[in-house]
């Protein structure tokens, strides 16, 4: 029969285990979160000059400011007020009063910072206005040259953004979005030392110093979805205290398996780069997409989207799946990506912001001009990549370069005294491929050339009065191809890494020093 008599271990109360009681006291959890977030593998905080804390005149806010003060005794701390401009003139005012005394309590400068947010973004008005608050606060970091912005972000936060996260019916991403630290910019890390600590906690910290505190009275607006959330946690409390840390303590532990999934995503994503891509550039191979599993398809796309727009605003998992079903059947088309499109063409998976150019503005060259220049080359750079000219005589001999190492020739015989131009392509252009005899239009042949529909409208081509001599790195069309015996125009196209250049540029002819070697 089993005995169910207690051990002297358990009735003595001897060690175990479990950690001691004083482990979980407030202070020692925000100590230990202080130590994780400024001493593991960076600079201490004690070490970094300035530190920026965002203020709200709120009871949250002032807790973090008097704690920061606490936790670094000798540093300047500086009390952020960001003005949406959102609210009464009245109730500004009133916050600022309570800032200005809670960073007298803490012996912190304060700095006031308005802002205008764009109604017409299109965005929510709470993320619309939480995008320029962090805008804000990383301008003013840089002014302040603060290394950190800290805020005051608990856990009852933590637990409200899980919830409105699976309200949107997000994944894994949003429910890990308020992480302990994240950069703001190069040189800006964001860091929420109290998502450890409950509202109560830091209310007691505010209530402890005497300082002001001031209430934001859209706080009770129930039309914003957190104030809906923030209540319903309330109650929550209720028959239920620790149900709200331990939602926050399951966003935590999925940061974790995030951060993971994030390395897998970016190896994937590397495997899936085409072999003549850059470091940080597209395309990638629709093949290698297809052999992935679909969530990591999904997390790839996304990553690849994220990486050309830098953000996945109103990018939905009904358009990401569209693009996995297209990958995995083998279809090609353009698709929706929030601020992008994503290109399925030619074996490959392109993704375009919205921002990006359709065309180049045309370029002329004057070939009499490089005849009479004692120059070896002439080099012309544009918003595609730059184009480099070489004349050859016929003494010359012939290049030891060939087309197969992306150098083109045209007879120069056949150019004449042609006025060149350099242009992107129009609708209705036609030409006629070397080694053909009729005109085909320019947009099929682009196509059977295995250009990607998003990157046809940016060939450029050279044209001998109107007629197309060349897509530069494609192909050399007729009657300008080059031939034994006659002058020879030597084309080196070198295109841009990451594609089109944003900003405008202009043809700049410079002159080349080295040449190009021969065989006699």
């Amino acid at each position: 029969m089993t005995s169910v008599r207690r051990s002297k271990r358990a009735t003595s109360g001897g060690s175990s285990n479990a950690p001691p009681a004083a482990a979980n006291t407030f202070e020692a959890r925000l100590r230990a979160s202080w130590h994780q977030l400024f001493a593991a593998g960076e600079s201490d905080a004690r070490e970094a000059g300035t530190v920026l804390v965002a203020c709200s005149g709120g009871s949250d806010s002032a807790a973090a400011l008097l704690l920061s003060r606490r936790m670094l005794p000798d540093r300047m701390l500086v009390a952020c007020y960001v003005n949406h401009g959102l609210r009464p003139a009245a109730a500004v005012r009133r916050d600022i009063a309570a800032v200005k005394a809670q960073a007298a309590a803490a012996g912190a400068r304060v700095h006031i910072e308005p802002i205008t947010c764009d109604r017409r973004s299109g965005a929510s008005p709470e993320e619309e206005a939480r995008t320029r608050r962090y805008e804000a606060l990383e301008r003013v970091a840089h002014s302040f040259r603060a290394s950190y912005v800290i805020t005051g972000h608990h856990c009852d936060d933590a637990a409200e953004t899980v919830l409105l996260a699976l309200m949107r019916g997000s994944g894994l991403d949003g429910l890990t979005a308020m992480r302990p630290k994240r950069p703001l910019s190069s040189s800006v890390i964001h860091v929420r030392p109290f998502l450890d600590c409950s509202k109560e906690e830091l209310g007691r910290v505010t209530r402890a110093s005497r300082v002001p505190a001031s209430r934001d009275e859209t706080n009770d607006d129930m039309r914003f979805r957190r104030n809906a959330v923030r209540r319903a946690l309330a109650q929550l409390k209720r028959t239920s205290p620790l149900s709200v840390r331990a939602i926050a303590r399951s966003a935590a532990l999925l940061t974790g398996e995030r951060t993971l999934l994030d390395s897998l995503t970016a190896r994937a994503w590397k495997r899936c780069r085409l072999d003549n891509a850059g470091p940080d550039s597209q395309p990638l191979s629709a093949r290698r997409l297809s052999e992935l599993a679909r969530p990591l398809l999904r997390r790839v796309i996304r990553h690849t989207v994220k990486q050309i727009t830098g953000s996945l605003r109103d990018f939905s998992m009904q358009h990401c799946d569209a693009i996995a079903d297209a990958v995995a059947r083998g279809r090609g088309g353009v698709y929706h990506a929030g601020n992008a499109t994503v290109h399925l063409s030619a074996g490959a998976l392109w993704v375009r912001s919205a921002e990006s150019p359709n065309e180049t503005t045309p370029l002329d060259i004057d070939v009499e001009r490089l005849e009479r220049s004692d120059a070896d080359a002439q080099e012309f750079a544009t918003p595609l990549g730059t184009l480099e000219l070489f004349q050859h005589s016929i003494g010359d001999g012939t290049p030891r370069r060939t087309e197969a190492d992306g150098v083109q020739f045209l007879d120069g015989a056949a150019l004449g005294n042609s006025r060149l131009q350099l242009r992107t392509p129009r609708r209705g252009d036609t030409c006629v491929p070397s080694g053909r005899h009729r005109p085909v239009s320019l947009a099929r042949f682009l196509s059977k050339a295995g250009v990607p529909r998003l990157l046809r409208s940016q060939a450029l081509l050279l044209c001998a009065d109107g007629r197309i001599a060349a897509v530069l790195g494609v192909r050399v069309m007729e009657p300008f191809a080059a031939r034994d015996g006659e002058p020879k125009m030597e084309l080196r196209w070198h295109p841009a890494p990451r594609g089109p250049i944003l900003n405008q540029a202009m043809a700049r002819p410079k002159t080349r020093l080295n040449r190009s070697e021969y065989v006699r």
